[in-house]
C-alpha cells in the first residue's frame, strides 16, 4: 500500500512538474455528491488542456477520503453575452478509508460563470455533472455532481 501511494505521488509530481512553469492558476472548493473537495488547477498545462488536482471527503460514499487529477478541455460554446466557460473533463480518483481502497474514473461536463460583472473578476462559480465508474474495490456505475467557487490568480 505504501509503495503504491508513493508511486502515485511521484507520477503526479513528475507529470505536472513542467505545468507549473505556465501562467494561470486557480484554487477553489466545491460540495455535492459524493462529498466536498478542495482543488488547485493550472490553465493550459498541456496544449490547451487544464489540469486540476483534488482532495476530498466523500460523506455520501461511506466516509472516505480521496484524491484525484482531472484533465479539462474548454469547449467553444456560444453563450451570448453571459460570461460562462463550458468545458468537459475527467480523470482518476483514488479513495481510502473504512478499510477500503478504491479507484474510479470520472467524466463530467461543466460550466463556470465568471464574476467580473459584480466586481470580482478573479472569482467564478461552477457546476459540474457526469458519470463515475468505480473499477477497484468493486465495479459499479455512479455519478458526480458539484457546485463550487474558484479563485483565479
Amino acid at each position: 500500500m505504501r509503495k503504491l501511494l508513493i508511486s502515485l505521488i511521484a507520477i503526479a509530481a513528475l507529470g505536472t512538474g513542467g505545468a507549473f512553469a505556465q501562467s494561470g492558476f486557480w484554487a477553489g472548493l466545491s460540495g455535492g455528491y459524493p462529498g466536498a473537495q478542495v482543488h488547485f488547477g493550472v490553465e493550459n498545462a498541456f496544449a490547451g488542456l487544464d489540469v486540476r488536482g483534488n482532495l476530498g471527503y466523500a460523506f455520501f460514499a461511506g466516509n472516505v477520503f480521496g484524491f484525484g487529477v482531472d484533465v479539462m478541455y474548454g469547449l467553444d460554446v456560444d453563450t451570448g453575452m453571459t460570461p460562462i466557460d463550458v468545458y468537459v473533463g475527467g480523470g482518476p480518483n483514488f479513495s481510502f478509508g473504512a478499510g477500503n481502497l478504491g479507484l474510479s474514473i470520472d467524466a463530467f461536463v461543466g460550466g463556470e460563470y465568471r464574476l467580473g460583472e459584480i466586481g470580482l473578476p478573479e472569482g467564478g462559480v461552477f457546476l459540474e455533472v457526469g458519470p463515475a465508474i468505480q473499477i477497484v474495490d468493486e465495479f459499479r456505475f455512479g455519478f458526480i455532481g458539484r457546485l463550487g467557487f474558484n479563485y483565479h490568480f
